[in-house]
């Protein structure tokens, strides 16, 4: 610190530096990286991990200024603009909710660019040889848009940052553009994110117009002091759970997710870590003052989440397809964070909770998917029922990948342990509070425990045990001679060899992400013994907590018996109209589109036939009538002047009744 300020460098001044950093330097290394990028693919590749690694770094500065000397309220950023009577300044901000949750955002957006490396190394067509110009570009597009989001105290500023994000994710859903299926899946995303961004809209419009400001501290300044009407934020909080809703993935817009799978599993990672699906709940924490001086939004938002966590934990269960079991557990885990900050209508540690489960998710569902791209790297395929074997030929892997999955069901003493058991204490506290929707969450939660048990212990069985399915695979022992194969070394270069002779490898740019990710997920419970301000006050109820943890790992145990029931696949005991049932996601978009989209498009079609037979009718007609109007005319012009004083006359005498009749 001596030399900080010995070098006039406050930490208010490192922390405006650091966040101006971390917002810009991605979004120049996209221009760049795309320039330079259709050129040669180093180029983008270069500037795209270089740009997300210093943003990095700037995530760390930011945290440790804003610890060493507390928030900066205002960063100056695109300076300031006057509508009408309001000047909207359109500043940053920092403080510790900021700068933990760039921490998750950029650590997690390194892990992609530098993992996407490798995993899209021959990505490209023919045509666009350089196409991974395109795709890394957009990555750090999104990571500024993220960033923004984050860090800005003026809500039109959000809204350029949120709109961004959607742009960016329709394109990184859609990057297979040549697959009919990713392009329907992009198109999907963005049309459903858009329906709930209407509601964010909105709210935006009705906070300004009653708070008289967009800024966010000028507008929690003005509820604490009762300048904005109860109706106006309630109108304005349930209209911003409807963005909440759409970003983050929550019943009944939930429903996009699942098919954004069709983006390369790096971008399934970023997604779904800790920068879009996160967004919404980091926007219902920062807005918090909204949300507590009207109580019934959180409520309603407690509501959601109950639904949501069981709804998708049940779908996840079901799944063939082991990234559409990822994107169900995001669905899933999502709703828990939300959960947990509608707590705060009951415990003031619901927010804290929601937070912390927001951070944990994110190293442990970043690892799980970028695990998971490298089992689908060595076995050509998405299906569960394609993979086994992966504890017998890369250990190391499935260690990792059995990590993220324990600290997905809440195994102590891992990351998601903690956070999970946070807002179970946190809903068990709202309930003796006498909060109803603390009990709906309580049970609800300790419900998808159980659930999430079931689904991580199935995916890790079908993925690690068994026999190997690779070309070629090592496996213990000969069923000819019984005597045990040499078994490859586990390790982070580990190569299966195939039948043909070729090696099938992982590149160190793919593991290495996996080992960075496992130590938030393994170790991010120890920040609670000395937990900084914005999570002081979290706590474990040891009888929830016990149970929550419980119920998660007998959920395992009955998902890893599996095989001693005859089956390796836990879901084969359920009804088969059951696991149709849950395969499908509760037939939600089946409900969707027999009550939304029909409508929809049937009313499209008759406002098509309307503006073709009606509107364009009379455009069509006039050209019509005017050639037989000029036709008709042209058979009174005879030339003969005569002719025309007869018209004259006869003009005038029915002029001249017309006056008497209507005098």
């Amino acid at each position: 610190m001596d030399y900080f300020t010995a070098a006039n460098l406050t930490p208010t001044t490192l922390a405006g530096a650091a966040v101006l950093v971390g917002v810009c330097l991605p979004a120049v290394a996209a221009a760049t990286g795309l320039y330079l990028g259709s050129r040669s693919r180093g180029f983008g590749s270069d500037f795209a991990v270089v740009g997300a690694f210093v943003a990095m770094v700037a995530a760390f500065v930011e945290t440790y200024a804003v610890l060493d000397g507390g928030p900066v309220d205002s960063i100056p950023f695109l300076g300031s603009a006057r509508t009408g009577g309001a000047l909207l300044d359109l500043s940053l901000q920092a403080d510790e909710l900021s700068a933990f949750t760039s921490l998750a955002v950029t650590v997690v957006a390194f892990c992609v660019q530098l993992y996407s490396v490798a995993y899209l190394a021959g990505d490209g067509t023919p045509e666009h040889p350089t196409r991974y110009a395109g795709y890394a570009a957009t990555v750090s597009l999104f990571t500024s848009a993220m960033l923004l989001v984050v860090h800005t105290d003026d809500l039109v500023l959000l809204l350029v940052g949120w709109e961004l994000m959607g742009l960016a994710s329709y394109l990184l859903v859609g990057h297979h553009s040549e697959r009919e299926a990713a392009r329907a899946a992009a198109v999907k995303a963005f049309l459903t994110t858009r329906v709930g961004d209407v509601g964010l809209l909105l709210a935006v419009v009705v906070l300004f117009a009653g708070a008289g400001t967009t800024s966010i501290g000028g507008l929690t300044a003005a509820i604490a002091q009762g300048d904005v009407g109860h109706g106006t934020l309630l109108a304005a909080a349930l209209l911003a759970l409807a963005g909440v809703a759409g970003k983050s993935a929550q019943f009944p817009l939930h429903t996009w997710l699942p098919d954004a799978m069709e983006g390369p599993t790096p971008i399934s990672a970023l997604i779904h870590a800790a920068t879009m699906v996160a967004a919404g709940v980091y926007l219902v924490i920062r807005l918090l003052p909204v949300y507590l001086a009207v109580p019934g939004a959180l409520q309603v938002a407690a509501v959601i989440a109950a639904i949501t966590m069981v709804g998708a934990a049940g779908a996840a269960f079901a799944q063939d397809d082991l990234k559409r079991l990822l994107a169900y557990s995001t669905i899933s885990q999502v709703a828990y964070m939300l959960a947990g900050v509608a707590m705060t209508a009951g415990d003031p540690a619901g927010a804290q909770a929601g937070l912390f489960h927001l951070l944990s998710h994110a190293a442990f569902k970043a690892l799980l998917f970028l695990a998971a791209g490298c089992v689908v790297h060595l076995v050509g395929s998405t299906l569960l029922a394609d993979m086994g074997g992966l504890w017998h030929t890369h250990r190391s892997l499935a260690v990792l990948f059995g990590l993220g999955l324990a600290a997905l069901a809440g195994v102590p003493p891992l990351s998601g342990f903690w956070s999970k058991e946070a807002v179970l204490t946190a809903a068990e506290g709202a309930a003796h509070d006498g909060l109803w929707t603390g009990w709906l969450v309580l049970l609800a939660g300790l419900a998808t425990a159980l659930l999430t048990g079931l689904y991580a212990g199935r995916a890790w069985t079908m993925v690690a045990l068994g026999e190997p399915v690779l070309p070629g695979a090592p496996v213990r022992g000969d069923a000819e001679t019984e005597k045990p194969h040499q078994a490859l070394e586990p390790g982070a270069d580990e190569e299966l060899v195939e039948e043909t002779g070729h090696a099938h490898r992982l590149p160190r740019r793919m593991t290495f992400p996996l080992y960075l990710l496992a130590v938030p997920t393994v170790g991010l419970g120890l920040v609670l013994l000395h937990p900084p301000a914005l999570l002081d006050g979290l706590g474990v109820d040891v009888i929830t907590g016990y149970t929550g943890s419980v119920l998660a790992i007998a959920g395992l145990g009955w998902a890893l018996s599996a095989p001693r029931l005859g089956t390796v696949d836990i879901a084969d005991t359920l009804p088969a109209d059951l696991r149709g049932l849950l395969r499908d996601g509760l037939r939600v978009e089946a409900a969707q589109r027999a009550l939304v989209v029909r409508p929809v498009q049937a009313l499209a079609r008759w406002v098509q036939v309307g503006d073709r037979d009606v509107v364009d009718a009379y455009v069509r007609a006039t050209p019509v009538v005017v050639a037989i109007g000029g036709r008709t005319l042209r058979r009174f012009s005879t030339g003969l002047a005569t002719g025309y004083l007869v018209w004259v006359a006869v003009g005038a005498v029915l002029a001249g009744i017309a006056g008497v009749v209507l005098s």
